[in-house]
């Protein structure tokens, strides 16, 4: 049997080890955002993407970066945490934004696949609500410094004023709104558009050369210098600049595209 004075040590370094274990809650709390982060950043990985049509909701209008996606291509996927938080909410919002208008009993559908032959184009519509004659709609939730300016300006963003252009010709409706909510307080702006004909005449034909290039297996000439935002934020920068050196790089204008 062991000694009194025995178990009073064992007790002693039980305590001193719990005592040590022990964080604070300062600490606690960085380590729960840095293992959310951890948990996110695991979707971070380089995949083989390829497509079979340009997909509207993609903001890179890069001649070349569409001839390495109709081929197929290793893409490097490299988000924050905070970005993929960004995205979820995203995904939240259009949930919500759908529940309201289903409940108002003018929501005609959702998650619209499109598909269109000439250009190839593929993608998903938001949705149709029937708003004094079926309409598009595609839902944004955005900054409040931007959703006051878009406040002000009664105009959309570019990429978002693209991408409803396209699937209202996909679609064959004449007419959308672009709905942003406020992210920090969930106001809501509906901005109204007209099908733009002539603006979609152009963007089409500018992909049909894309694609075309493609078909002819004629790689494009990069438009930008390797410094650009357009370039630094790419996914397939690294095999787009592959064998270039920085001399030759530098040497590349950039140039302004449709």
């Amino acid at each position: 049997m062991k000694s009194l004075k025995a178990l009073r040590v064992k007790k002693e370094e039980v305590v001193k080890e719990v005592k040590e274990a022990v964080v604070t809650g300062s600490e606690l709390e960085i380590s729960l955002v840095e293992a959310v982060d951890e948990h996110l950043s695991k979707r971070n990985e380089v995949t083989f993407k390829k497509v079979n049509g340009f997909h509207p909701s993609y903001t890179n209008q890069c001649k070349r970066y569409w001839y390495y996606l109709f081929s197929g291509v290793n893409t490097d996927v490299d988000f924050r945490p905070q970005t993929y938080r960004i995205f979820d909410n995203g995904h939240a919002v259009h949930d919500r934004l759908y529940s309201y208008f289903r409940e108002m009993g003018i929501l005609v559908s959702e998650e619209i696949p499109v598909n269109y032959s000439s250009p190839p184009i593929e993608g998903t519509a938001d949705g149709i609500i029937n708003w004094y004659g079926e309409k598009l709609i595609e839902l944004k939730s955005i900054s409040s410094e931007g959703f006051h300016y878009r406040q002000i300006y009664k105009k959309p963003k570019d990429e978002h004023y693209r991408q409803a252009q396209i699937y209202m010709e996909c679609l064959n409706l004449d007419s959308g709104f672009v709905i942003y909510e406020n992210k920090n307080n969930q106001e809501l702006l509906p901005i109204y558009i007209e099908k733009d004909q002539a603006f979609i005449d152009k963007l089409f034909k500018k992909y049909r050369e894309i694609y075309g290039s493609y078909v002819q297996q004629i790689i494009p000439e990069r438009p930008y210098k390797i410094t650009s935002k357009h370039c630094q934020s790419c996914n397939v920068r690294s095999l787009c600049w592959s064998g270039e050196n920085d001399e030759g790089k530098e040497g590349l204008q950039e140039q302004e595209m449709f």
